[in-house]
């Protein structure tokens, strides 16, 4: 979480976060506040982790290149900047966005890969799911707060819910979630009860 323009901006890891332990998010308040204990450093366990989880990122990367899909990347940088950038890019009807990013009242983020689908919505004859990368061997739940929270920003762009998402998970195979399943659950969540925003 961060301040955004006078506002808290929220992202799918303080969602996560919050649903894992509530009193962290509470903390990062304080924290943000100037009132609260400084945030440990990571440690190395978690820093291969990040590493790998790049490298399966890149991977799938260089594999959607490889299969000849068009492949627009929004570098990362301003969240503002590149969510325009990422409106534009839908809109312009790319096969897939990498890095596309999303704000929205108190939510934003940068997803890994948007999927474009043959499916109608206000962008044309087409629309788009969100494809995530993680080293698991099977979704978590907090995968799905992720994604369904992502699929909610992107249907304010596309004007109609994504059917599906997906994890890209460590085996090398796909996960495909309906996101009807479990959106009820994701959406509570962000409710006035759970992260305000």
């Amino acid at each position: 979480m961060r301040k955004f323009d006078k506002r808290l901006l929220f992202s799918a890891t303080d969602l996560m976060r919050f649903m894992g332990c509530a009193h962290a998010i509470a903390l990062d308040l304080l924290h943000l506040s100037g009132k609260g204990p400084t945030q440990g450093e990571g440690t190395d366990d978690a820093a291969l982790l990040q590493k790998q989880g790049d490298a399966h990122e890149a991977a799938h990367l260089e594999r959607l290149k490889t299969e000849g899909k068009s492949v627009v990347e929004i570098e990362r940088g301003s969240l503002a900047r590149d969510s325009e950038a990422t409106r534009v890019a839908l809109e312009g009807g790319a096969e897939v966005v990498f890095q596309g990013a999303f704000l929205s009242d108190s939510w934003g983020g940068w997803s890994d890969f948007l999927m474009r689908v043959e499916r109608p919505s206000a962008l044309g004859e087409f629309s788009y799911e969100v494809a995530d990368t993680k080293l698991k061997r099977q979704p978590h739940p907090k995968h799905v707060l992720q994604l369904v929270l992502y699929s909610d920003l992107l249907t304010e762009i596309q004007g109609a819910i994504p059917e599906f998402a997906h994890v890209e998970l460590g085996t090398g195979e796909r996960a495909t979630l309906r996101l009807a399943d479990y959106a009820h659950y994701a959406r509570a969540a962000r409710a006035p009860r759970g992260i305000r925003g």
